[in-house]
């Protein structure tokens, strides 16, 4: 288990939170809200094999801000965020172990 602060913000607002992230080997991580400014956030990750040698990923968030404001300012921009997050995992997944999900040897120097 670790403990994980985060920022979430848009223009001049900016909100930090913190949330305790809990891998269960193989194949889950939780993400447990603790602080911050939401009523409640609930976030995991589930990665399932696929007989064809790939991974089917469940990702799930939830959440709602204390404040209405913030919900109205933030909320329709949080979805674009965790599309971005989930465009950065995609990514860095294929960097690790290319297109196919073979993984790919890192580059030494020498």
């Amino acid at each position: 288990m670790l403990w994980a602060d985060l920022m979430i913000g848009f223009k001049m607002v900016r909100e930090r939170f913190t949330s305790r992230v809990e891998i269960i080997r193989p194949n889950r991580i939780n993400a447990t809200y603790t602080d911050g400014p939401f009523k409640y956030l609930n976030n995991h990750w589930i990665f399932e094999p696929l007989p064809d040698g790939g991974t089917l990923i469940d990702f799930y968030i939830d959440f709602e801000f204390h404040s209405k404001v913030l919900q109205k300012l933030m909320g329709s921009l949080f979805g674009e965020a965790v599309r971005m997050m989930v465009g950065a995992f995609q990514k860095r997944a294929v960097h690790l172990y290319g297109p196919d999900g073979r993984i790919i040897a890192p580059k030494t120097k020498g």
